[in-house]
């Protein structure tokens, strides 16, 4: 277990004098901007930085400054692509550029470019010790550790206070199996400063390893002694009572960390097999369940319950796991031999022998497998063993309040039953949870205005009948609103009998449609847990609506192929029916005729999230924040931070 810290080390001067421009409104903007990251609102900022890149789309200083606001709400991909173009001009802030995207580079995972980054800096500034400390931390992260040594010598060598330098390479040492230099660093960082937490819990680590178990759980009774809410303390000495037989102390400890940090999939892996291990196989289960549910590719999880279902006569679902196993990783042998088992007990004969004969030749390729392809499993292994965990200290708490929202639905409801023009769309905000792992279900409301001339947009309405088509139009949205939906359909089915090419009433009715879908999802929504006779009956009723509601989103489309709205709503129908690649491409068309649709891009980003491409998902939620939805910074903070 390592600690990587990384220490901004450039005094950003953000009430700085302008530079005269032409247009009153960019300077305004701009200095306001400036005032507001010096108050550290960020979100605030941005808002008034785009207006600015409205006016001068190639000024590289005007991207510095955003790219600083989302590094600063934790949004690192945003801001490595902000900082990119900053240092496509040449500029004052080339340095400043380049020593941030190295630090977003990092908290990014991508360490080779972080260190190219900070080598740019380091040659320009060669005194600074605090720049050779943040390389060091790099270069550990990346596991050269002989360099992140040197590199920490060097910040010594140059007088620093040395708390850092030290820290950073007794962690280096520690992984090199220096374990009395690693000790004798540590104990460096506590003289400098007693009350830093890391160094009591890093050294108590190396202790343990040097088989002082009491000496360790003495060194994170320290840490806990000076922050009682230390997770890493906690989980770690955790890991000492187990060498030591006590279950009862390291469940405890166990317990305080999920307390302090509900989503450590390191405790729940590990209370799980503590749990497996005093035979309470369905809690360890559900714990293992929470550990997939947060990684979802962790093959170590996946065997693991597959093996206590195996133990509890859940075959076949024990069998569905080992499936996903092998599937992700088909050397894992052992995986193999016990669906081989499984199989075996329910007279699969078969299917198990064929198992034994699988797995007998993944070992056989395992065993001799080349350099170049042995180092390429390396890597996919560590990305399927990998837990997620931010170990942290009081001051790091945020609560965990954030609601993972998808899928938002515009649709219609009458302002002004007198004008026509007075409209609005509201949100449905649908959380982003899955039925069987596919579909997704509507939950919980909110409004959102918009201007009534993308109406007009979609189809203007002929004079001659306007009275009569507004009339209808009105009453229908009206009774959708009072969800008689039945009776909402009958009219917008009257208006388009009349008039096949009304857009209006089509895109409506297939927001009408939409909605009696959410209302059917919210009173049924244990249907899918607990036996409902009727089921077959709702979920066939439910397939036809959402085919319903896809055509009327697909004609509207046809009507008028610049209605970004109807991509976006199909989009949502498609997810229903489990279009996931389909949804994705409509999000995609809907940005290209809006490249500000901020609710299509955070969408778009839960979609390829599901996907697994968490890159491209944590860009297109940056966009979303970039764009003035504040909630997607939220969402970065809590998807695409590297652990």
């Amino acid at each position: 277990m390592k600690i990587f810290k990384l220490n901004i080390i450039i005094l950003f001067h953000v009430i700085l004098a302008t530079p005269a421009f032409t247009q009153y409104n960019f300077d305004t903007f701009f200095s306001k901007a400036k005032i507001d990251i010096a108050k550290n609102k960020y979100f605030e900022a941005i808002t008034k930085i785009n207006k600015c890149l409205a006016v001068q789309p190639n000024n590289y200083e005007v991207f510095f400054y955003r790219a600083i606001c989302k590094y600063s709400l934790l949004d690192y991909y945003g801001a490595e692509l902000d900082f990119t173009m900053a240092l496509s001009g040449t500029s004052s802030i080339r340095l400043e550029s380049y020593h941030y995207r190295s630090q977003s580079r990092y908290m990014l995972g991508k360490y080779l470019d972080a260190i190219d980054d900070i080598n740019k800096v380091v040659e320009k500034k060669p005194n600074m010790p605090s720049l050779y400390v943040e390389r060091a931390y790099i270069y550990l992260a990346n596991n050269n550790f002989i360099a992140a040594i040197n590199d920490c010598k060097k910040a010594l060598s140059l007088k620093s206070l040395g708390e850092e330098g030290f820290l950073c390479k007794a962690q280096a040492e520690d992984a090199i199996s220096d374990y009395h230099n690693a000790i004798s660093d540590y104990d460096e960082v506590i003289k400098i400063n007693p009350k830093n937490i890391d160094a009591y819990a890093l050294r108590g680590m190396t202790k343990g390893k040097m088989d002082s178990i009491q000496g360790a759980i003495d060194d994170y009774n320290l840490a806990l002694k000076i922050d009682s809410t230390s997770t890493l303390a906690y989980y770690s000495r955790a890991e000492a009572e187990i060498k030591l037989n006590d279950s009862a102390k390291a469940m405890n400890d166990y317990n305080m960390v999920l307390q302090y940090e509900p989503r450590n999939s390191y405790a729940y892996f590990s209370r799980a097999v503590l749990y497996a291990n005093m035979k309470e196989y369905t809690i360890a289960i559900s714990d293992f369940n929470r550990v997939i549910l947060l990684n979802p590719d962790n093959i170590e999880a996946l065997f693991n319950r597959a093996k206590l279902k195996q133990i509890i006569g859940d075959l076949k679902g024990a069998i569905s796991d080992y499936d996903k196993v092998t599937l992700l990783y088909p050397y894992f042998m052992e995986a193999y031999y016990n669906r081989s088992q499984a199989k075996y007990v329910l007279k699969d004969y078969a299917g198990a022998e064929k198992d034994m004969e699988i797995g007998t030749v993944m070992s056989d390729i395992f065993h001799n497998k080349d350099s170049m392809q042995f180092n390429k499993d390396s890597l996919l292994l560590n990305k399927l063993t990998h837990l997620s965990a931010n170990f942290h200290n009081t001051s790091d708490i945020k609560p965990d309040d954030v609601n993972t929202n998808f899928l938002p639905i515009f649709y219609i409801t009458e302002k002004d039953s007198n004008n026509f023009k007075a409209k609005n769309f509201s949100l449905l905000l649908a959380d982003f949870n899955w039925k069987n792992g596919q579909n997704l279900c509507l939950k919980n409301s909110g409004t959102f205005n918009y201007d009534s001339t993308l109406l007009y947009s979609v189809s203007p309405i002929n004079n001659n009948d306007s009275n009569r088509k507004q009339t209808l139009l009105v009453l229908a949205i009206y009774k959708s609103n009072m969800q008689l939906f039945k009776e909402a359909k009958e009219i917008f089915d009257k208006i388009i009998s009349d008039d096949s090419l009304n857009a209006i009433a089509i895109f409506a009715r297939g927001i009408n449609t939409c909605r009696e879908i959410e209302l059917q999802n919210n009173t049924d929504n244990n249907a899918y847990i607990i036996t409902n006779p009727n089921q077959e009956k709702l979920e066939k009723e439910r397939l036809e609506k959402c085919k319903s509601a896809l055509s009327d989103f697909t004609k509207t489309i046809k009507l008028n192929p610049d209605f970004y709205f109807a991509l976006y709503n199909r989009a949502f129908v498609k997810c229903l029916l489990s279009d996931l690649y389909g949804a994705n491409f409509d999000y995609d068309q809907a940005i290209k005729k809006n490249p500000n649709f901020a609710d299509a891009y955070f969408n778009n980003g839960f979609l390829l999230y599901y996907l697994n491409l968490k890159q491209a998902a944590c860009e297109n939620f940056s966009k979303a924040g970039e764009f003035e939805l504040q909630e997607a910074f939220s969402i970065i903070k809590k998807y695409c931070n590297k652990n």
